[in-house]
Parts: structure tokens; sequence; C-alpha cells
């Protein structure tokens, strides 16, 4: 009986947490996504993606839920040559796959704010698990009286495992690429 009462608290809870979590909207304006990958294994290779979307609930600093979509066409690494050749078929392939997407899977709290998000992340059709390591920024409102969050999210990913540019060796092009997303979202 003793079990049954705290198994029903406990899931009273998490009903009124679940219950009490905020929906928050990312905005782009400011935010930003990040990548950097080695070139000819003496440099790093940096860029952006200006077109993305996302949204998440976050209750006390931690994230119960979180998808995003970038728009691949609206790469730039600050050299146009290079960005038209990254949408070609032989690396994005934008006429086909015109967006990444990021479902989180789960959040491992560790305290004050910090801890990793796992989830889905999917670069031309292939699906593959990654870990982000995800920093809470803090809360303040926006000139136009919104609550507004702010986080930071890195992590590594190998481009072998989304067969992304499997035609370009580790030579050209490194295998891993690192990711820094610093995201401002605000409450719906």
């Amino acid at each position: 009986m003793k079990k049954q009462i705290l198994t029903s608290v406990a899931a009273l809870g998490l009903l009124f947490s679940v219950a009490n979590a905020a929906v928050y909207s990312v905005d782009a304006v400011h935010s930003s996504t990040a990548f950097k990958i080695k070139h000819l294994q003496v440099s790093n290779i940096t860029g952006t993606f200006s077109k993305f979307n996302g949204e998440l609930d976050i209750t006390n600093k931690i994230p119960s839920n979180l998808t995003a979509t970038i728009e691949v066409d609206s790469i730039n690494t600050n050299n146009e040559g290079r960005d038209a050749h990254l949408k070609k078929a032989d690396f994005f392939d934008t006429a086909k796959f015109p967006q990444i997407k990021f479902i989180m899977k789960s959040f491992e709290n560790s305290g004050d704010g910090q801890g990793k998000i796992k989830g889905d992340l999917t670069i031309r059709d292939v699906t593959r698990p990654v870990v982000l390591d995800y920093e809470f920024g803090g809360v303040s409102k926006n000139r136009q009286g919104a609550e507004i969050v702010g986080f930071s999210l890195e992590g590594k990913i190998k481009r072998s495992d989304f067969n992304f540019a499997p035609e370009s060796s580790t030579v050209a092009l490194g295998d891993e690429i690192k990711l820094n997303i610093e995201i401002e979202a605000f409450k719906k």
C-alpha cells in the first residue's frame, strides 16, 4: 500500500511538472548554428546556417522536448563558390535533401543547468543518434516583454556516419565535424 501511495505521488509530481513546462520557439535572429571541419589536415573550415527553426519545452533550466529544422540551402562558409559546391549532390544535395532535422529523445541532467541532450539527427535522409553538451544560459524578457531563455549546445559528429561526402578522403576533408549552437528562444 505504501509503495502504491509513493508511486501515485511521484506520478502526480511528474504530471504537475509536465503541465507547468513552458513551450518556447527558437528566435533565429538571436541564435546561431555553426560547424567546423578539418581541411587538408592543417586548418579548419567554419560555417553557419542562417535559416532554422525549433521548439522546446523547458522547466527549471531542463529541456524535456526539443525539435529543430535547418534549411541546408542557407549554408554560409564565407565563400560563395564553396557554398554552391556544398549544395550539390556530392555533399548536401539540397535538391533532394533540403533540411537537417533534430529530435530530442532524452536529457541526462548534470545539475545546475547543465547536462547532455540525446537525440536523433537526420542529414541526407540518414538518421543517427547524437549527444550534445547542454548549458543553460538564463531567463530574461525581450523588448516586447516576452519571457526568453538561452542555452548552448556543443557536440561532434562523424560525416561518415551520415554517408556525407563519401568521395572525399579524410586527408582532404576531416571525418569529425564539431557543432556549436547558441539558442535564444521566446515563450509562446
